[in-house]
């Protein structure tokens, strides 16, 4: 009987023993779970927050830096401001006719600073220089060589007088070969390309070789003759426009012909040559070797010639002379004749510029 309650005892202390043990484990299990999702969300919400608060630190610093490199920015721009304009104000004056200093530029500024205060109280007595400005009394056009007998050699010749129509010169000067070899077909081809021109603008031409008669290289081109009308014989012969004076020789079948330099040195001599800038027109370039002692003492500041239908421009004896380009490469030139210079520029066909030159009157 003893031994049963011993046992039966036995098997309820067993029983209270486990529930407690199993409680014990629950609870510490329980606790242990609690534990950790603490311990592991703990730490993580403190570095991102302190990661937050970095970036927002690092942000008002990136402000603060970016404001204050602004500001040094503009400082350092208004800095330059006002260098430069102390430079241009100083560079305004001299232009203005002020003698430049020969002290550094920082001095200069000074100077001109303490010149301006002294010029309130007490006026300058240094004249001012006003630059002046020429108007030109002329513009004309020279081209040479555009004998046309084909269909392609109007259309080269067309697009060069549109080009001198549209630039409003007159008048026109052309430096002969205004036909091909005398014949009636290449006047006429030239009559038609010209037809606008010559309607509109004061046309003058010197003769070239291919002017010529027919089979007859030593005589000039009646045909040439009776399509113009030019001043004195035709051949030879000056007119006045503006403050130009311009000189037209037969090169072609009188270059040894002493009644045309006796005329060419009278004429030269004359106040209507002497009080203008005075040009020469002839076809050959070789006949300069007869003409250039008598260019050069009667004062002719230039000379136009043709016949190579190769632009060039040489300076001789004081006298500027140039070379129309011409033939296959057919050109022209503009000049602005002013009462001291002449400004001329060469152009092609397609009205790009070859050169251009400016001289004075001699």
């Amino acid at each position: 009987m003893r031994y049963l309650l011993w046992a039966v005892k036995r098997e309820l202390l067993g029983n209270v023993y486990r529930k407690i043990g199993v409680a014990y484990i629950l609870v510490l299990v329980v606790s242990i779970f609690v534990l950790k999702i603490s311990v592991s969300a703990s730490p993580v919400d403190h570095p991102i927050n302190l990661k937050n608060d970095r970036n927002t630190t690092s942000q008002m610093q990136s402000v603060q830096e970016a404001d204050s490199s602004g500001e040094t920015q503009q400082s350092a721009e208004k800095t330059r401001t006002t260098v430069a304009n102390s430079k241009n104000s100083q560079s305004s004056s001299t232009s203005s006719g002020d003698s430049p200093s020969s002290e550094p530029s920082n001095q200069d500024s000074q100077d001109n600073s303490n010149d301006d205060d002294s010029n309130d109280s007490e006026p300058s007595h240094t004249p001012t220089s006003q630059p002046t400005t020429e108007s030109a009394s002329a513009y004309v056009a020279f081209y040479a060589d555009s004998q046309s007998d084909t269909d392609e050699e109007d259309a080269r010749h067309q697009k060069v007088v549109n080009k001198i129509l549209s630039s409003g010169a007159n008048p026109i000067f052309h430096g002969g070969d205004v036909m091909e070899d005398g014949t009636q077909n290449s006047l006429d081809r030239f009559n038609a390309v010209t037809s606008t021109l010559r309607a509109t603008r004061s046309f003058y031409s010197v003769l070239g070789n291919n002017d010529r008669k027919i089979g007859d290289s030593s005589t000039p081109s009646q045909l040439f003759l009776d399509n113009f009308s030019f001043p004195n014989n035709e051949r030879w012969y000056s007119i006045n426009t503006g403050n130009l004076h311009m000189v037209f020789l037969d090169s072609a079948f009188c270059a040894s012909c002493q009644s045309q330099i006796d005329w060419l040195v009278s004429d030269l001599q004359s106040s209507a040559s002497q009080s203008r800038i005075t040009g020469v027109i002839y076809h050959h370039p070789s006949f300069s070797s007869t003409l250039s002692s008598y260019l050069e003492s009667n004062g002719v500041d230039f000379v136009i010639q043709g016949h190579e239908h190769v632009y060039r421009h040489t300076l001789s004896g004081g006298i500027n002379y140039f070379v129309m380009p011409g033939g296959g490469s057919l050109g022209y030139a503009l000049a602005s004749i002013y009462p001291s210079k002449v400004a001329i520029t060469f152009f092609n066909e397609n009205g790009g510029a070859i050169d251009s030159a400016s001289f004075n009157e001699r």
